[in-house]
């Protein structure tokens, strides 16, 4: 399984009923990446019922403690995300 794929599937166990969309980039020409790390860097759009009622920091907020196994201050391979969530499916 890929990382794209494994951070999809996260997501997707995270927020049923959802639709997700994971694109990724690994590579940044003159960007910093600590040593012996990929430097994977993802952009998230998850549009969720999930998120209604709560403000654009807490459904960030939700997004980021979904990926908390898969970072790399926790030993993962994910060195940045940006996201973009949305309520209405």
């Amino acid at each position: 399984m890929t990382d794209l794929q494994h951070v999809f599937n996260v997501l997707t166990e995270a927020f049923p009923k959802s639709i997700i969309k994971v694109n990724g980039f690994t590579e940044l020409k003159g960007h910093y990446r600590p040593k012996g790390k990929t430097g994977n860097h993802f952009k998230i759009d998850i549009t969720s019922n999930l998120f209604k009622g709560k403000s654009l920091l807490k459904q960030h907020m939700i997004v980021h403690n979904s990926l908390d196994d898969l970072k790399q201050m926790n030993g993962g391979f994910i060195h940045a995300v940006t996201i973009k969530t949305r309520t209405s499916l």
